[in-house]
């Protein structure tokens, strides 16, 4: 018997259940901070105040001054700068400038979003009066934008005894720079590599095209910090910011910052106002829905994660659950007067004691506690499957 999974979840008859609330869990990080910036409402808190070395996220503050600089008509893309030997001899992350060269504004701030130019945040610093004045500068708008816990001691990030910033300081700053200068996520911060002099330098944002809808913003690294990043992601119209200090890797920064990402668009979607992870199992096996559609059972079950009336976008969010471990599958439903649309469904249970148990772990570890059980006909109810 062929059974084709487009027909096994299309007259979905019923809802049920909620399961009990998850406790609390930590992301494998330093510190945390998650907002919803349509609403400023704050989704997710880890020790947020902590004052941790910024690294270069430094360099939001340092394209936030310029940025404005540009909108005060202070300064122009189109300015040139002469690279001096000290900006060419700056470690770490580069652009690649060459002492003597001449390069306008625009080409090193390009340079400093994508390629973290270290050079470059020197370049220009020394450009606008000097690095003294211009951390000054960095250190006046960080007051005025409430940065508490924050002191700059150069315009890069690199390490600097006294320089240390916070979660939620780097959320107040995130959150002003996309508000005011939202273009620059299309001009920069996307943009996944970077080239200059010869040298292309890949965006070390590695949640580019890899994480849905991540368009900004930084990371940065330096001993004694780990691994940060400010993140950013459009989904359906919401956008979300992400500060995650402190990781051991930056393959742990991101799996936690990919984590937190979609379990705080998952509790947008849902209507909750806060997002908890919680140390629940793996996500379950589930047994094969042909296996399942076979076994004669008259009902089955199965969860409803999320519906769309788009139904390319349930396909992005049915693709983003199965690199994550779930059988996701799309049921696509007419609602008459409400219209037609797509469903994404997690699994075909043969039982409702199956669908809870399910329901549960991954309410438990993924915080996916909003998913729905649906009841529906088993459309291969009484016959068996005879093999071949």
């Amino acid at each position: 018997m062929r059974i084709r999974r487009a027909t096994i979840l299309t007259a979905i008859l019923l809802v049920v259940l909620c399961v009990p609330t998850a406790h609390a869990a930590k992301l494998a990080v330093k510190s945390s901070l998650v907002m919803d910036l349509g609403t400023g409402r704050v989704l997710y808190e880890q020790d947020a105040d902590r004052r941790i070395a910024p690294a270069s996220l430094t360099k939001i503050m340092t394209l936030y001054v310029l940025n404005e600089m540009l909108q005060q008509g202070k300064a122009s893309t189109k300015d040139i700068i002469t690279v001096s030997r000290r900006a060419d001899d700056t470690g770490g992350s580069t652009m690649n400038l060459k002492a003597g060269e001449k390069v306008t504004l625009g080409e090193v701030m390009r340079g400093m979003a994508i390629a973290s130019g270290n050079d470059g945040c020197i370049a220009v610093a020394e450009h606008f009066g000097g690095i003294k004045k211009w951390v000054a500068k960095m250190n006046a708008k960080a007051r005025e934008l409430g940065m508490t816990n924050t002191t700059f001691k150069n315009p890069n990030g690199l390490p600097a005894e006294g320089q240390l910033t916070s979660a939620r300081d780097m959320m107040r700053l995130a959150v002003s720079y996309i508000r005011r200068f939202p273009n620059t996520l299309q001009t920069m911060h996307c943009k996944t590599s970077y080239t200059h002099n010869g040298y292309t330098r890949r965006n070390s944002n590695r949640l580019l095209g890899k994480c849905d809808g991540v368009d900004g913003l930084k990371t940065g690294y330096v001993r004694a910090s780990g691994f940060n990043i400010v993140a950013t992601a459009k989904r359906n119209g919401r956008r979300i910011i992400a500060v995650v200090l402190g990781g051991k890797s930056w393959r742990i920064r991101n799996r936690e910052t990919e984590k937190i990402l979609d379990a705080s668009f998952a509790a947008v979607q849902s209507g909750r106002t806060y997002v908890a992870l919680g140390d629940g199992p793996a996500v379950p096996d589930v047994e094969p829905a042909e296996k399942v559609l076979a076994s004669g059972a008259d009902v089955i079950y199965s969860l409803q994660e999320s519906s769309w009336r788009n139904k390319v976008d349930a396909k992005k969010r049915a693709a983003s659950l199965e690199k994550r471990g779930f059988d996701a599958s799309i049921a696509t439903v007419n609602l008459g007067s409400k219209g037609t649309w797509h469903r994404v469904m997690i699994g075909v249970f043969k039982n409702l004691s199956e669908a809870r148990q399910y329901k549960s772990a991954i309410a438990a570890k993924y915080e996916m506690g909003y998913t729905l059980i649906l009841k529906t006909a088993n459309p291969y109810a009484g016959e068996t499957q005879t093999g071949g």
